[in-house]
């Protein structure tokens, strides 16, 4: 996938998002939740790499920067992540992952990628880590890549495709949402879904989104962005998460029992399908999946080949 390289003010709009800790304590639980979002969403990405129609580079880490926190919890931001100095820095590592076999490690502050500075195009809280997710997205995502950290050490990152998405935790803001380059998860959604199925549940449908451009999708639509179309998209969501899920080893009936303990709604009714209509969703693109790769075991999710017009 090729994001420009120069951030327009429209990108960082949609990449920038409030954040804010209190404590030691608050922000230490803050990274245990990066690191488990970090974990599910690079086996969703790298899982769905086969057949993904956009792909970029995946390291497997969930960046921050020290930016997207008050100045009075400065310190214990170095003490969680022992991020030393300033710059966008790793905030959690995906077990197993490139990253992880190249020995990066939380707190490792990325000054260049392929011997080039990431710039500082403005003082927004999450520009400098939106230059570096930008910028990966530019590169092949069949090449290793170099990293290069504040002490001037270099890391050489072996090739790892996945789905083009990129990923943060936030503080405030939608429960989870998806912009088309982002997936975004509040913490205290994240840290309520303690099983990991049902956390890849969630992080599955707003990366379906993103795979299948709802964003740019209902832009185009001859009525707009209608409520109609918006549930049409909801339920798209809900059965391309079945595969994502299904090829990251993770079993899709988590959805449904997300779905049937999620009491409160992740956003408002008036645009999201009910849990019965999501379920009934779910279970029958579930059976669809088991007979389709019992006929062909390569077979792809038709919705991610050939997505139907909104209209």
């Amino acid at each position: 996938m090729r994001w420009p390289l120069l951030l327009t003010p429209v990108l960082v709009g949609m990449l920038a998002a409030p954040a804010g800790a209190r404590s030691l304590s608050d922000i230490a639980a803050f990274a245990t939740e990066e690191a488990r979002f970090a974990a599910v969403s690079h086996r969703l990405v790298r899982a769905g790499a086969g057949w993904c129609p956009d792909l970029m580079p995946q390291p497997g880490w969930l960046l921050e920067d020290r930016r997207r926190f008050d100045d009075d919890e400065l310190s214990a931001v170095a003490q969680v992540y022992d991020a030393p100095g300033d710059g966008p820095f790793i905030a959690a590592i995906a077990p197993g992952s490139v990253a992880d076999r190249a020995g990066l490690v939380r707190g490792t502050v990325i000054a260049a990628i392929n011997g080039h500075p990431v710039e500082t195009p403005g003082d927004e809280a999450t520009i400098r880590i939106d230059t570096v997710i930008v910028t990966l997205a530019a590169l092949d995502p069949a090449e290793a890549l170099t990293i290069t950290d504040r002490a001037g050490r270099s890391y050489r990152i072996e090739a790892a495709p996945g789905c083009a998405s990129a990923f943060r935790l936030e503080r405030k803001g939608a429960q989870a949402a998806a912009n088309g380059v982002l997936v975004r998860l509040r913490f205290d959604l994240a840290r309520e879904i303690t099983d990991e199925a049902e956390l890849a549940a969630v992080v599955a449908h707003e990366l379906a989104h993103n795979i299948l451009r709802h964003r740019a999708r209902l832009a185009a639509a001859p009525q707009g962005r209608s409520a109609r179309l918006v549930r049409a998209t909801e339920l798209e969501a809900d059965r391309l998460s079945v595969w994502l899920m299904n090829d990251a080893g993770y079993d899709p009936q988590a959805a449904v029992r997300f779905w049937r303990r999620h009491k409160r709604p992740l956003i408002r009714a008036a645009t999201h399908p009910p849990r019965s209509e999501r379920i009934a969703a779910i279970e029958a693109e579930i059976a669809s999946l088991v007979a389709a790769r019992a006929a062909d075991p390569r077979a792809r999710p038709p919705l991610a080949a050939a997505p139907p017009p909104l209209e």
